[in-house]
C-alpha cells in the first residue's frame, strides 16, 4: 500500500541553513517591484487612453457603413419587386385583352358559333358526351370535350360552346406552345354549370383519367372545376377590361396542376357578358417562369410566400431559420410601403405582390453585411491596426530600451533563486547532495527520506551509492539500477541517477532517487501477457488450417464418391428399362439430387465460415435472371395450382454487374420456401431499385412474396440460424435442414448486401434480398423492335398486365391492355394473352381472337420456343425474348434457350482424357461418347502428355491428382506447347486456393464432382466450338458451375465392360492393400484405400 506523500522540501541538515531565509522577501527586491509598478502605470496607462480613441471612431467608420448596406439592401428589394409586378402585370393585361376579344365573339358571333358547332354537338352526344376537337391547319391544338349530363343545357347554347372551342383550336395554337413549352397540357375550360369541360392536348378521356389519377368522369370533373368555390360572391365587371384582376375578372394562386400534380401558378378567368359568366378558362403557368425573372432582375436571397405562408419559389440561397423567422408574421402584408423586420438573426424586407395573394421577403444575415463591407472593414481595421502597432511599439521600444535595462540585472539575481528553489520543493523523485567522500547527506528532500528510510539504513544506501560511482571529477552523469532491501525484508528496485557539481567550492554528488518496483513488476506481466496472446494467436491460426482442411476433405471426400453415383444413375437413364425401372430410377435421382443439394449447402456454409468462399462479379441480364428463376419453380407452382408471377421495375437498366450465380441460388431456395409452404393463391418474385447504394453503384431489392401460412414473431427470432426450422412440425410437414436460409442470409452478407423477413400468421410472408451491383458497361436500353406494332395485351392477372405491358412499351408497341374481352373493329392488330382464362367464357374470348391477324398465348405451362399448338402460337410467360421473338414472326431457334440445351451433333472433336482411376476415367469416357465426342485416354499426366499432339485434340480433360506427373504438371507442359488450348480440371475441391493454383498452372476452368451430362456439356460448348484452336482460353472462374438438364439422347443398353472393369481394378487394389498392411507400409496403403474409393464410383 502506498503511503501517500506531501509535496517534498529540500530540508537542511547543514550548511544550507540560509536557503530558508531567502523565502523572504528582501527591501531592495520590495523597492524594485514598487518602481517597476509605478513606471508602467505612466507609460502604459496613457497607451491605452490614446487607443481608446482611435478605436471609438473607427467603430463610427463602421456604423455608417452598416447603414448604407441597408439602404442597399432595400434598394434591391425594390428592383425584384418591380420585376415580379411587371410580369404579373404583363400577364394580367394580356389575360384583359384576351377576355375582351372572346366577349366580343360571344356576344356578336354565338348564332354562327352554334351553326358551326351544330355537326359538333350531335357527334359529341353520339359518343356519349365526349368528342375531340380539332380546327384545320397544322398548328391547330386537339381539345378533348367531355359533358356530365348536358342535357341539361340548351342545345343551342351546347353548340355555341363547341363551336368555340373549336375557334380556340385554331387559334390558340400558339399560346398554348408558349405556356407548355411543349409537353403537358396547361389549360382547360369549362360552363360555369360545370356540365362541360375541355382540355387541350389530350387524346382520349382515359388518358386524360390517367393524368388526374381518377377512374370516372364525375371525380374527373371535380378535379377540374374544384376552383369554383373560390370565385363564390365575386361578381364579374362588364368589359371592356382594362385588368383583368382589378375588374374581378381573373383570380390568381398558388395551387396544384390537376394534370401534372406539380405546383403552378392557377388563373382563373371569367368570361362574362352582362355581368353573367358563360365559361372560365384555368390556366396553369409554371411557376418557374416569374422565378426566372425574379432572379434575373437582382441578386440575393429572396421568398415568395403564400397567405398562409407556403412557399411558391425562391431565388438565391434561403437561410435554413427563414421559416422560423417568417413564423408569427401576419401576410400578405397592407399595401404601401414595405416592412423592415429583424427577428432570429435574420434582416427582413417584406411586401405584398399585386395581383396575388403572394408576399415578397427578401433575406440577408451578418454575414452577409460582412460580406459586402469586407473590403472596408478590413480597410479599416489595418488602418487601426497600424496606428495602434506604430503608437504601441514606441511604448514598448521606450520600456525596452530606456526602463527595462535598469530593472533587468536587478531582478535577473533573485529569479534565479526562486527558480532554483521552486524546482527542487516541487521535483516528484528524491533529491541529495552527498559527500563524495563517505556519502554523508549535505541536504535531501521529503522524497529521498522516505525511500532511504530511518538514519540506519540512510546511512548504507548513500555510502553504497557514493562507492558504486566513479570519483566525482567525472563530468558525465551515471545512471544504474540499485536493490534495497528495507526492514521487512522485501526488496524494491530504485533507479538511481548521480552527478558532479560543486557546492560551496567542494565537490558534491547530486543524487536522485526513483522507486520503479511497481514499474518492473507491471513490465514482467506485460511480458507474461504478450507471450499468452501469442500463444493464443498461434492456437487459432492451427484451428483455422484445420477447419481448411476440413473443407478441402469434404469437399473431395463426398463429391467424389456422388459424381460416381450420380454419373452413373444418368447413363443408366439412357438405358432400355420398363416402366416401373423408370420409376425407381427416377426416386433414387431425386434423392440424389436433394441428398447433393444439402451436400452442397453444408459446405457451402462451411467454406463461409473459414472464408473460402469466392464472390465473382460478372456482367449479367436483370430480366433473364428472374426468368430464370422462376421459370425453374414454375412447374412445382403449377402442381400445387399456385400462380407464379414476376415483375421488374421498369426504372432499373438491363444489365449489372455482380455474382449472379450467387444470387441465383439465394433466389431459388426463397421460391422454393415459397412453394412448400404456400398450398393456395400466389408466390411474386419483384425486383426494385434500394436506396443507400454507394457511389457508381446501385442497390438492387429482391422480394419473394407469398401468401402462405406466414410465421410468428416468436419462430422469426429463429429464422436464420443455422440447422434450424420455425418449428418441430415444419421439418414433419414439409421437410428440409433448416440450413438455406441461413446459408442466404451468410450468401447475402458476402454479397455486400442483407436478407430479412417480414410474416403475418395466415396471411404470408415477405422476404427481401438487398445487393449492392456495379453499373455494365454492356448493358444498353433495349432497341425499338417493336416500333409501329399494334398489340392488344389480354391477362386477368393485374401482375402480367403490369409486366407485359412495361416490357412491350419498352420496345416500342403500341398497346391496348384489356382485363376482359371486348368488341373491337377487326384489324392488322396482334393479339397476346398472358395467363390463364378466369373472368370471361370461351365465346367472348374467341370474337376478340377473330378480330385480331395473329394470336400469341403466353402461359405457365408453354414451350419455351414458340411453337403452334391447337391452332395457336403458344409460348412460357417466363421466355420474354422468345415472346419477342414470335411477334416479330422470327422465333428462336430450340439451341439458343439457356435451359433446353441442343442435341450434340454425331462428332463434335476429339478430347484427350486423362485420369488415373479406370472407373471413373470410364464413366467420363462414356459421357463424353454419349455427347458426340471421339476420346483417347491415358492414365496419368505423362501419358497424356506423350499422347498429344498439336491440333489433334479440341480440349483436354485431367484429373488433378495422378501419379508420376498429376494435372498442375501437365497443364503447364500443355500451355507451354499450345497456349490457346482449353484444358478443363475434374476435380471435388471448390476452395479458393484450388483455383488459383488451377489458374497459376493455365487451366481453362474446372468441373466439380459429381459431374452430370448437362454439366458436361454446358462447359465443353462454351469453350470447344469450330474456332477453337483459334480462341485464347479465358481464365479460371471463380463461381462454380451452374449444371442444366441434360440433353436427350438415344435410349441403349448400359455396357458391361464397367462392371468388369470395377471387378479385375477391385481385386488388385485390395490385394495390393492386403500386402501393404502386412508391411506396415501405411502410406501405399492409404493410396490403395484412395484408389478403391475412386472404383466405387
Amino acid at each position: 500500500m502506498t503511503r501517500p506523500v506531501q509535496r517534498p522540501a529540500m530540508e537542511n541538515t547543514g550548511p544550507l541553513a540560509h536557503h530558508r531565509a531567502m523565502s523572504r522577501p528582501s527591501s531592495p527586491v520590495e523597492r524594485l517591484s514598487s518602481l517597476r509598478r509605478h513606471q508602467r502605470r505612466l507609460l502604459f496607462g496613457g497607451g491605452i487612453l490614446v487607443s481608446a480613441l482611435i478605436l471609438s471612431t473607427a467603430a463610427i467608420s463602421v456604423l455608417l457603413g452598416i447603414r448604407d448596406f441597408h439602404a442597399s439592401q432595400r434598394q434591391q428589394y425594390m428592383h425584384a419587386k418591380e420585376a415580379v409586378d411587371f410580369h404579373l402585370g404583363q400577364r394580367d393585361r394580356a389575360y384583359a385583352n384576351a377576355m375582351n376579344a372572346n366577349d366580343a365573339l360571344w356576344s356578336a358571333q354565338q348564332p354562327l358559333l352554334a351553326r358551326n358547332g351544330e355537326p359538333l354537338r350531335q357527334a359529341f352526344a353520339a359518343a356519349g358526351e365526349q368528342l375531340v376537337i380539332r380546327a384545320e391547319g397544322k398548328t391547330a391544338v386537339p381539345w378533348l370535350v367531355l359533358g356530365h349530363d348536358t342535357q341539361q343545357l340548351p342545345p343551342q347554347v351546347l353548340a355555341a360552346y363547341l363551336g368555340m372551342i373549336q375557334e380556340y383550336s385554331a387559334y390558340a395554337a400558339v399560346s398554348i406552345t408558349a405556356l407548355q413549352a411543349g409537353a403537358t397540357p396547361s389549360m382547360y375550360v369549362y360552363d360555369p354549370s360545370r356540365r362541360l369541360v375541355a382540355v387541350t392536348g389530350v387524346r382520349d378521356e382515359v388518358e386524360l383519367l390517367q393524368m388526374l389519377k381518377v377512374g370516372t368522369r364525375a371525380q374527373a370533373f371535380e378535379r377540374l372545376t374544384v376552383h369554383e368555390e373560390r370565385l363564390a360572391g365575386i361578381r364579374p365587371a362588364p368589359g371592356p377590361l382594362q385588368s383583368a384582376y382589378a375588374q374581378g375578372r381573373l383570380v390568381s394562386f398558388m395551387g396544384e396542376n390537376p394534370l401534372t400534380h406539380q405546383q403552378a401558378l392557377v388563373g382563373v378567368l371569367t368570361l362574362a357578358t352582362h355581368g353573367e359568366a358563360y365559361i372560365r378558362h384555368v390556366t396553369l403557368e409554371r411557376l418557374d417562369l416569374v422565378q426566372a425573372r425574379l432572379a434575373a432582375s437582382t441578386p440575393g436571397a429572396f421568398l415568395i410566400v403564400t397567405r398562409s405562408g407556403k412557399h411558391v419559389l425562391s431565388s438565391g440561397t434561403i437561410p435554413a431559420n427563414a421559416d422560423a423567422a417568417l413564423r408569427g408574421l401576419t401576410l400578405p402584408l397592407q399595401r404601401g410601403t414595405p416592412v423592415y423586420l429583424h427577428r432570429d438573426g435574420l434582416f427582413m424586407v417584406a411586401g405584398p405582390i399585386g395581383g396575388v395573394d403572394w408576399t415578397m421577403v427578401h433575406f440577408y444575415t451578418w454575414r452577409d453585411l460582412f460580406t459586402d463591407q469586407r473590403d472596408d472593414l478590413a480597410l479599416r481595421a489595418g488602418a487601426t491596426v497600424l496606428i495602434l502597432g506604430i503608437l504601441w511599439a514606441l511604448l514598448l521600444l521606450l520600456d525596452r530600451r530606456v526602463f527595462a535595462p535598469a530593472l533587468a540585472d536587478a531582478s535577473r539575481v533573485y529569479e534565479s533563486e526562486a527558480l532554483s528553489r521552486t524546482i527542487i520543493e516541487a521535483t516528484p523523485v528524491g533529491l541529495c547532495l552527498l559527500d563524495p567522500r563517505d556519502g554523508t547527506p549535505l541536504a535531501e528532500n521529503d522524497v529521498a527520506r522516505a525511500i532511504a528510510g530511518h538514519p540506519t539504513a540512510q546511512r548504507t544506501l548513500y555510502a553504497g551509492l557514493v562507492a558504486h560511482v566513479h570519483s566525482p571529477t567525472s563530468a558525465v552523469p551515471q545512471e544504474f539500477h540499485w536493490s534495497l532491501e528495507d526492514a521487512g525484508g522485501s526488496t524494491r528496485q530504485l533507479q538511481v541517477v548521480m552527478a558532479t557539481a560543486s557546492y560551496q567550492d567542494q565537490p558534491v554528488w547530486v543524487c536522485a532517487l526513483r522507486d520503479v518496483t511497481a514499474q518492473l513488476e507491471l513490465q514482467e506481466k506485460l511480458d507474461a501477457a504478450r507471450q499468452d496472446a501469442e500463444r493464443a494467436r498461434l492456437a487459432a491460426e492451427s484451428a483455422s488450417r484445420a477447419k481448411s482442411a476440413f473443407v478441402a476433405t469434404m469437399s473431395h471426400e463426398i463429391r467424389t464418391p456422388l459424381n460416381g453415383v450420380l454419373g452413373h444413375l444418368e447413363l443408366l437413364s439412357r438405358s432400355r428399362l420398363d416402366e416401373a425401372q423408370h420409376e425407381h430410377l427416377d426416386r433414387i435421382r431425386l434423392s440424389a439430387d436433394s441428398l447433393m443439394a444439402t451436400i452442397s449447402d453444408v459446405l457451402d456454409f462451411s467454406k463461409i465460415e473459414v472464408g473460402q468462399l469466392d464472390i465473382d462479379p460478372l456482367p449479367f441480364t436483370l430480366r433473364a435472371l428472374i426468368e430464370q428463376s422462376a421459370l425453374l419453380y414454375a412447374p412445382a407452382a403449377q402442381q400445387k395450382g399456385l400462380k407464379l408471377f414476376h415483375a421488374i421495375d421498369p426504372a432499373l437498366a438491363g444489365g449489372y454487374v455482380a455474382d449472379a450465380h450467387r444470387i441465383s441460388q439465394i433466389l431459388n431456395n426463397l421460391l422454393s420456401n415459397a412453394i412448400k409452404f404456400t398450398d393456395d393463391g400466389r408466390v411474386l418474385l419483384r425486383v426494385t431499385q434500394a436506396a443507400g447504394a454507394a457511389e457508381d453503384t446501385a442497390m438492387l431489392r429482391f422480394q419473394v412474396v407469398d401468401s402462405g401460412i406466414g410465421m410468428t414473431p416468436a419462430q422469426m427470432e429463429h429464422l436464420f440460424q443455422p440447422f434450424s426450422q420455425a418449428d418441430a412440425s415444419i421439418s414433419r410437414r414439409y421437410g428440409g435442414t433448416g440450413l438455406g436460409l441461413a446459408l442466404c442470409q451468410q450468401l447475402a452478407h458476402l454479397l455486400g448486401g442483407s436478407l430479412h423477413a417480414d410474416s403475418t400468421p395466415g396471411v404470408g410472408s415477405v422476404f427481401a434480398l438487398e445487393v449492392p451491383v456495379a453499373s455494365s458497361a454492356e448493358a444498353s436500353p433495349p432497341a425499338p423492335v417493336l416500333q409501329g406494332l399494334a398489340i392488344t395485351l389480354l391477362s386477368a392477372a393485374s401482375e402480367w398486365r403490369a409486366e407485359f405491358d412495361t416490357l412491350l412499351g419498352g420496345l416500342g408497341a403500341s398497346l391496348t391492355v384489356l382485363d376482359r374481352p371486348r368488341s373491337m373493329e377487326p384489324g392488322d392488330a396482334m393479339l397476346v394473352i398472358v395467363g390463364e382464362r378466369r373472368a370471361w367464357s370461351e365465346e367472348e374470348e374467341q370474337r376478340l381472337v377473330d378480330a385480331h391477324a395473329r394470336v400469341i398465348r403466353a402461359h405457365a405451362a408453354g414451350p419455351l420456343v414458340a411453337r403452334q399448338v391447337d391452332g395457336q402460337l403458344q409460348v412460357s410467360c417466363y421466355a420474354s425474348a422468345a415472346l419477342v421473338d414470335a411477334i416479330l414472326a422470327h422465333p428462336r431457334s430450340p439451341a439458343a434457350s439457356p435451359t433446353v440445351p441442343a442435341a450434340p451433333p454425331a462428332r463434335r472433336g476429339r478430347i484427350l482424357l486423362v485420369e488415373d482411376n479406370a472407373v471413373n476415367r470410364e464413366l467420363i469416357l462414356q459421357q463424353l461418347e454419349e455427347l458426340g465426342f471421339l476420346v483417347d485416354t491415358a492414365d496419368n499426366g505423362q501419358q497424356g502428355l506423350q499422347r498429344w499432339a498439336p491440333g489433334h485434340y479440341v480440349a483436354v480433360l485431367t484429373d488433378i491428382n495422378m501419379p508420376v506427373m498429376n494435372g498442375y504438371e501437365l497443364a503447364t507442359a500443355l500451355r507451354e506447347r499450345d497456349a490457346r488450348l482449353p484444358i478443363l480440371a475434374i476435380t471435388a475441391t471448390a476452395l479458393s486456393s484450388e483455383r488459383e493454383r488451377c489458374r497459376a498452372a493455365g487451366i481453362t476452368d474446372i468441373l466439380l464432382k459429381p459431374m452430370s451430362l448437362g454439366a458436361l456439356d454446358a462447359m465443353l460448348a462454351r469453350y470447344v466450338h469450330a474456332d477453337a484452336q483459334q480462341q485464347p482460353p479465358p481464365s479460371v472462374s471463380a463461381g462454380a458451375p451452374v449444371p442444366v438438364p441434360a440433353p436427350a439422347a438415344p435410349a441403349r443398353s448400359f455396357p458391361p465392360r464397367v462392371l468388369r472393369l470395377f471387378v479385375d481394378t477391385g481385386r488388385d487394389d485390395l490385394a495390393q492393400l492386403a500386402d501393404a498392411l502386412r508391411a506396415g507400409d501405411s502410406g501405399r496403403a492409404i493410396e490403395r484405400l484412395h484408389s478403391f474409393k475412386g472404383a466405387l464410383l
